[in-house]
């Protein structure tokens, strides 16, 4: 099925309004990115609650907040704001919409939502806890599901990296790493891509 890209110029701006209070540290933090519900998995980092990992929480929050009024239409998402998205990212998913086009009567390519990590949406996605790996920031997002449960942990780690944008700093989506499994988006998109190479119909469904 396809859908006409572009936004209506109101919910750009709302848009760019919003992703703005993750691009200064003193931007007041999420209630849900407090110390105390901080990710307490130290595999993925240590957990943290500073400005730098509240701006990031901001930012994701956002981010979430606005793809879910877009109907969690993640190639829309990234054909709209590819700023948002590292560039090994950004070609990851552009080489992956490219082979679904070439090849539209076969399961090609991600056959789930990438940054909901599911095939199975559960709105809205909330911030859960924020942990630092290294110069990243892991932000842990949930469903909070309207008019179901809660689900009780999160569906997805978003992998964010501060970057220089003029005299500011800004945030950019590097990963969304798997909470079921050590994987990640970057690493389902190089296997994806060495499937549909060979020729193979690559796709690793999401029951969630």
């Amino acid at each position: 099925m396809s859908h006409r890209y572009g936004l209506p110029r109101r919910c750009a701006l709302a848009l760019a309004a919003a992703l703005a209070l993750g691009c200064h540290k003193e931007a007041p933090p999420p209630a849900s990115a407090s110390a105390s519900t901080a990710v307490r998995d130290t595999t993925l980092g240590l957990p943290a609650a500073d400005g730098a990992a509240q701006s990031a929480a901001a930012f994701v929050q956002a981010f979430y907040q606005w793809y879910g009024k877009l109907g969690d239409l993640y190639q829309q998402a990234v054909h709209d704001s590819p700023a948002f998205f590292a560039p090994a990212l950004l070609a990851g998913l552009h080489a992956d919409s490219a082979a679904k086009q070439q090849h539209p009567d076969e399961v090609v390519g991600l056959d789930w939502d990438p940054f909901l990590e599911t095939q199975d949406p559960c709105d809205p996605y909330q911030v859960m806890g924020t942990t630092r790996r290294g110069d990243t920031v892991l932000v842990a997002v949930g469903g909070m599901c309207s008019g179901r449960e809660p689900r009780a942990a999160p569906d997805v780690i978003a992998e964010v990296m501060a970057r220089s944008e003029g005299g500011g700093t800004g945030w950019i989506f590097v990963d969304f790493r798997h909470t079921d499994d050590a994987g990640s988006l970057m690493q389902d998109l190089k296997a994806l891509g060495t499937a549909s190479a060979s020729g193979a119909a690559g796709a690793r469904g999401k029951s969630r």
